[in-house]
């Protein structure tokens, strides 16, 4: 897949830069709930792997699992792979062209409800429906704790296979919750590290990054380089990546958070499972007083997009509270 910076015209690239650029596409605040208030409040993640597949009900089943979990554990935000529920595109699903987007979206709204129910947020991977001309998105829907969903990143980076079942996203998301600055981003979007250098500049601090890196044959060079790019992104933006992936044979790597520092946290390959990050993490700062480095920003270029193939103008596509 090569990139490409001529998939606009003139006048649509300089308003998508200046709006990527310029100003947040998105951000939401989400710390006007009494525990917000509190100076010493911290934010507890979850982020969960579990063999994703085709079943929407059986991929539901582990979603709901786990948010219950995740909120029995006191866990702020509970955080899902790429297609965590709808399944992946191209691989669990060939393509959607009789996909049951009635049932996506039954469980999907059974998903906002538990979230309200049990007052945590969610990040759930999924797909968005278009039109009936149109690709669906590659998504994450951000949930809130009340049940709504308050914004959508669609992936925006697609790899050649994808955007044949796909159409890309061409915005940014981020919210702020607990005090605490949040971006996110799908996959492939790790290759590009333009795509953290915008978020950097936004004052992201924490990255949910989603992957669906599973069900190869063998070991792929993927084993290697997953892992390597989410440690240099994270040291060399100064944030902490929380990169979950599906947990289905053969998957490339185990679900891990890394730190500013580049050290890594992961759980066992294979096995379902959440882990867990509070922020504030101060765990290497105290004895390593020195454990970041990239304290000089890359600068934005001008004329740089943050997408690649051909993004949708539909009211769904542009309307990121739409639901499923």
């Amino acid at each position: 897949m090569m990139r490409t910076k001529n998939i606009w015209n003139t006048t649509a690239i300089v308003a998508s830069v200046i709006l990527l650029v310029l100003v947040p596409v998105c951000s939401v605040s989400a710390g006007s709930d009494s525990r917000a208030k509190n100076n010493n409040a911290t934010l507890k993640v979850g982020t969960c792997q579990f063999p994703v597949s085709g079943d929407v009900d059986g991929n539901a089943k582990y979603i709901r699992d786990f948010i219950k979990e995740a909120a029995a554990n006191k866990a702020d935000i509970v955080h899902f792979s790429e297609a965590a529920l709808s399944g992946y595109g191209g691989a669990d699903v060939p393509d959607f062209k009789n996909y049951d987007w009635e049932k996506l979206r039954a469980r999907t709204h059974e998903i906002m409800a538990l979230a309200k129910q049990n007052n945590i947020w969610v990040v759930l991977g999924s797909a968005h429906y278009l039109s009936p001309k149109e690709k669906p998105t590659n998504c994450l829907y951000i949930i809130s704790d009340e049940g709504q969903i308050v914004d959508r990143y669609d992936k925006s980076m697609c790899t050649s296979g994808d955007l044949k079942v796909y159409t890309p996203g061409n915005h940014l998301v981020t919210i702020e919750l607990k005090g605490v600055k949040c971006g996110f981003l799908i996959c492939y979007d790790s290759c590009f590290p333009e795509m953290y250098n915008i978020y950097r500049h936004k004052g992201v601090k924490v990255m949910f990054h989603s992957f669906y890196n599973a069900r190869h044959k063998s070991k792929t060079i993927l084993d290697e380089i997953i892992p390597a790019e989410i440690r240099v992104r994270a040291s060399d933006n100064l944030m902490w990546v929380v990169a979950n992936n599906s947990s289905a044979a053969h998957s490339a790597w185990p679900t891990c958070i890394a730190r500013p520092d580049g050290s890594l946290t992961s759980l066992q390959r294979g096995v379902p499972g959440i882990l867990y990050r509070t922020f504030p993490d101060d765990e290497k700062a105290k004895k390593f007083p020195s454990w970041t480095h990239n304290n000089k920003i890359m600068a934005l270029p001008e004329d740089e997009v943050y997408h690649n193939g051909k993004p949708s103008n539909h009211s769904r596509a542009t309307n990121r509270q739409a639901l499923p």
